[in-house]
Order: structure tokens, then sequence, then C-alpha cells
């Protein structure tokens, strides 16, 4: 078992006064993302749900799995911490924190975010322009659209595109580790 300390943070950026506690939590290779977020919301005193949180973590504050509520195109159960190497920069560099804090809500529908701004810049009421463009088809349907939106099944997009956009962990060769394979 490996100690993570877990810095609470509140807002977009982290500076001093913006960190509410700090927690500490074991944490296996093996675990899941889940796990290490059913840990934290437990530590937290259970007054959020592991549902509820995304974790950052390493000097760029990669996010590790789910990027916004109820969001469908990642399995936490899946991901492993090994897969990002978590456990491994810690040992290398034990004053990194991971931080958590309050998953940012769902998008908007596709189209919905741009047809409110255009009216709001035109003076217009934006969800009237917004019923008025799903009436002309110009924003789909909620019914027609996948979750998190709408009732329609989601299609995975290729791993090439998750990995893009910073969905899934780097994938390493087997045996590479930040410890040992560092040119210096």
């Amino acid at each position: 078992m490996v100690q993570v300390t877990v810095r609470v943070a509140f807002g977009a950026t982290i500076r001093e006064g913006s960190t509410v506690q700090e927690l500490v939590v074991d944490a296996m290779p093996d675990d899941s993302v889940l796990d290490l977020k059913q840990r934290v919301a437990a530590a937290a005193g259970g007054a959020v749900t592991a549902d509820d949180l995304l974790l950052e973590f390493g000097p760029n504050d990669r996010r590790l799995g789910r990027q916004y509520a109820k969001d469908p195109s990642v399995d936490e159960s899946q991901l492993k911490l090994s897969q990002y190497s978590l456990l491994a920069w810690l040992e290398r560099f034990p004053h990194w924190k991971v931080t958590v804090r309050l998953l940012p809500p769902t998008p908007l529908p596709p189209g919905v975010a741009i047809h409110r701004a255009a009216a709001t810049a035109e003076q217009k009421n934006p969800d009237q322009a917004v019923a008025d463009a799903r009436a002309r088809g110009e924003i789909p349907k909620i019914s027609d659209l996948p979750a998190p939106w709408g009732p329609q099944p989601l299609v995975q997009p290729p791993r090439e595109e998750l990995d893009k956009a910073g969905y899934l962990p780097p994938r390493y060769p087997e045996e590479w580790s930040p410890l040992k394979d560092v040119n210096v």
C-alpha cells in the first residue's frame, strides 16, 4: 500500500487558501480510479460520492477518469492507477499531490451553445433561439441524442480519439517506469 495525499480544492486553480483540506488515503497500483475516488469520498466524511469527484494529478493536473458529470465515455472501474503510473510518479516526486474537486456539469448538447451565444449577441431570447433551431432541424432533438443528453446509446469513439482528448491514460511499454526510464 502507498499513501497518497489528496488535496480537496475549490475553483479552477490551486493556490494558497484554495485548498480546503488534505486527506491521506491508501492506494495500490491495481486499484481503479473508481476505487481511489471511493476512498477519497469516504475520507472526506461521505458528504460527496465518488461519482461527484474529479481527480487531477501531476504538474499539469492531468485528469483521471471522468471529465464531467454523467460522462458515459469512461468506465472508471476499468482504469487502473498503474495505467497512469500514478504511484510510481509519487515515489519519484513525493511532494506531488492528487487534487480532488467536484466534477463540472455536463456540457450543453451539441449545437446549443452556439445558438445561445448567437442569440445573446443579437439580444434575442436564447431559449427561444434554441427551440427555433430544434424546430428547423439545425439542432438534434434530445430524444435523438446519446447519453448523457438523451436516451440513445453512446457509440464509443475510437481509442485514438479518446487518447488525444486526454480521456484515457497514455500507453507505455510494459516494463516502463518513471523511476528508471528517464534521461537526465
